[in-house]
Formats: C-alpha cells, sequence, structure tokens
C-alpha cells in the first residue's frame, strides 16, 4: 500500500494531502528523459574519443602513413611534372633545331591534374591521375625509342657527311615564299604553247617581277645567261653547290650575280620576270644531281613544317599546265 504524501501549504500553514497534478508529471517525466540524453551523450563521448575501437585505430594508422608519405607523394608527382616538361621543350628545341620549324601539334595535348588535385581526390581519381601519369611516361619513352632509332639510322652525321649536307639545297628559291605560289610541279605537265604533254623538269612559282630570287645553298655561279628569244630559258642562273648538285633559275627579270661569284645559302642573285618561253611571271626552279632532274619540292625543308609540306606536295602533285 502506497504512502499518502503530504505539503506544508504557506497559505493555510497547514499540512495538506499531496493531490496528483499531470503538469508536474509531465516536468517530471521531462526531466528524466533529458537526464538520460545527457548521460548518453556523455557515454558516446567517452567511448568515440577516448575508447577506439579496431576499425577506428586502423584508419587513425592509415592516416598518419597518408600524412607522413604526403611530402613524398608530391615531390614524386612535382618531379614527373617537372621532368615532362623537359623532355617536351627538348622535343621542341630538337625539331625546331632539325627542320627550323615549329614542330606540328599531334593532337594529344592531355593536362596532367595537378599535385593538389591528386592529394585531395577520392582512391577511384587517384588511380586514375596515376594511370595518366603512367600512360603518359610510356608515350613519351616509346616516342624517344623511336626517335633515337630514327635519328641514329637516318640522321647520324659524320665528318665525312658535311660537304653533302651543306651542298643540298634546303630553302625556298624566292622571297617571302607561300605555298599557294608553287602554281605547277615536277613532272608530266601540259605544255602552254601547243597544249601536249610534256615532261616539266623544275617547279613553276608564280611571283610578282622584281622579286627576290635566293640561292638555295652555298656554291658558286656555274652560268649567268641573257636571253631575248622568245622560248627556252630566258634569263637564268645556274649555280654549283658541289656534290654533284647544280640549281637552275629561270626567265628572270634582272640577274645580279656573275659566272664565278662565290655565293651564300640565302643570298639575292636576281628578280622574277618572265623572259624567255614564259607566259607569266614567275620562276622556273631546278634541282640537278649528277645531271639528272630531280624533284625540287623534295628539298624544300627549312622553314616549312610537315603539315605545310603534305600541302606543297598535294600542290605539284596536280596535273595542270605550267608556265613555261
Amino acid at each position: 500500500m502506497s504512502r499518502t504524501k503530504f505539503y506544508y501549504n504557506l497559505k493555510t500553514l497547514r499540512y495538506e494531502r499531496t493531490r496528483f497534478s499531470v503538469v508536474r508529471l509531465i516536468m517530471g517525466i521531462t526531466g528524466y528523459l533529458v537526464f538520460g540524453l545527457v548521460f548518453f551523450a556523455a557515454l558516446l563521448f567517452l567511448q568515440n574519443f577516448i575508447i577506439d575501437t579496431p576499425l577506428e585505430k586502423q584508419l587513425r594508422a592509415e592516416n598518419r602513413a597518408l600524412a607522413e608519405h604526403k611530402v613524398v607523394l608530391t615531390a614524386q608527382i612535382s618531379e614527373s611534372n617537372r621532368q615532362l616538361n623537359e623532355l617536351k621543350q627538348q622535343d621542341l628545341l630538337l625539331y625546331q633545331k632539325l627542320f627550323e620549324t615549329q614542330a606540328r601539334n599531334t593532337g594529344n595535348n592531355q593536362v596532367l591534374p595537378e599535385r593538389e588535385e591528386i592529394l585531395v581526390s577520392d582512391a577511384d581519381e587517384f588511380n586514375e591521375s596515376v594511370t595518366q601519369l603512367g600512360n603518359r611516361f610510356t608515350e613519351l619513352i616509346q616516342s624517344a625509342r623511336g626517335g633515337n632509332h630514327f635519328f641514329s639510322l637516318k640522321a647520324s652525321v659524320g665528318r665525312p657527311d658535311m660537304p653533302a649536307l651543306m651542298a643540298t639545297p634546303s630553302i625556298a628559291p624566292i622571297e617571302n615564299f607561300e605555298l599557294e605560289k608553287l602554281v605547277s610541279g615536277y613532272g608530266m605537265r601540259i605544255n602552254p604553247f601547243h597544249k601536249g604533254k610534256y615532261h616539266h623538269d623544275g617547279v613553276d612559282i608564280a611571283s610578282p617581277r622584281g622579286t627576290a630570287v635566293l640561292a638555295t645553298a652555298p656554291g658558286r655561279v656555274l652560268i649567268t645567261k641573257r636571253s631575248e628569244l622568245v622560248a627556252g630559258y630566258g634569263n637564268y642562273i645556274e649555280v654549283d653547290h658541289g656534290n654533284g648538285y647544280i640549281t637552275r633559275y629561270s626567265h628572270l627579270e634582272e640577274i645580279e650575280v656573275r659566272t664565278g661569284q662565290k655565293i651564300e645559302k640565302g643570298q639575292r642573285m636576281g628578280t622574277v620576270g618572265s623572259t624567255g618561253g614564259s607566259i607569266a611571271p614567275h620562276l622556273h626552279y631546278e634541282v640537278i644531281k649528277n645531271g639528272v632532274n630531280l624533284d625540287p619540292v623534295k628539298f624544300f625543308m627549312e622553314g616549312i613544317s610537315s603539315d605545310q609540306y603534305e600541302i606543297l606536295v598535294n600542290l605539284s602533285r596536280k596535273q595542270n599546265q605550267s608556265l613555261d
């Protein structure tokens, strides 16, 4: 049997029986609940920050290891990017030194992720970044091996090779050369006078009168010929470059060198005209090796990229009418 509870009433100054109060009951229950929640939160705090579970111990150990190796990984990524940039610059410099023009775009300009992006990425992104770095290094190594093999077999130059290399014509024969100026190439073409097919021994480069004609390699002037006939080469120059190479520059307006004169590559020798058997101002340019005419387009090397050379070859292959 429950005991009856009394309380002292200050107004009546007597003890009175305690009556049931809903408000007091709710307050009591609320107090117990609040106490329980606080006690439970305290237990969770103690468990999470004082007592470590096996999984938490493993994760904390991994975090410490990552923190220790972050510096090493950062240094490795920085060194990798530095080596990639150096290889790219060396490749560009080598191409420019060999061909004296900008390297063509290979279409593989993939941007590697920055160091900070790799370090804050999740596991999948990190693995993908490492894979990208590995693939890029593999591509560079294969490219370097292929280039080394090619240059060792095809582009090795010794002292006995220097005379032949220096004697080879390698630049365009007119000043401010543009690809579209090559209007007729080497091979079978249509003669502008009798409209029959014949073998065109050189290339025709259309240019305004007075355009400077340049020596395509160092050498000595072999022939300077002036002619008033409306046939043949008209005014022309032949230059002996040694090692069997001779170049011929025809239909000139002016001849500014003399027979026997020593000239340098790129030196001005005359101007474009329309003398001899010519129907328009242009330069007829020939390359002769040991008495045999060769395709001059194959000697347009310096100052022309591989893309431009491909366009030049396509222009020279057109079966059109020559200008002489």
